[in-house]
């Protein structure tokens, strides 16, 4: 196979990105934003997570009949009692793989 043309590939994706991500840099100093706006901007990464989160866990046909194919529903309430009592993103994250893993 052939790759002569990805170097132009990804010079062409890095720069898009960074016209994308400079352009909104450059303007965020010349476009006065409302409060209510930059607090509805503040909302985004809160919402982000459950989009990611809902979808893999509740339309995913696991493999496990025991649980009746929801093992990783499962693993999202353990993972979430972990993350509440421990306060910490690695351990939740390694726990659930675990137990992800062992589940299935």
């Amino acid at each position: 196979m052939k790759y002569e043309g990805i170097w132009f590939v990804i010079i062409g994706l890095g720069l898009g990105t960074f016209i994308i991500r400079s352009t909104f840099i450059y303007l965020s100093s010349r476009i006065e934003i409302s409060e209510r706006f930059k607090e509805i901007l503040s909302l985004i990464p809160a919402a982000i997570f459950p989009a990611l989160v809902v979808p893999m866990t509740f339309y995913h046909k696991g493999a496990n009949e025991l649980l009746f194919n929801k093992e990783r529903f499962i693993v999202l309430i353990i993972a979430s009692i972990i993350c509440y009592r421990l306060k910490s993103v690695f351990i939740t994250i390694v726990s659930g793989l675990i137990i992800l893993y062992i589940l299935s």
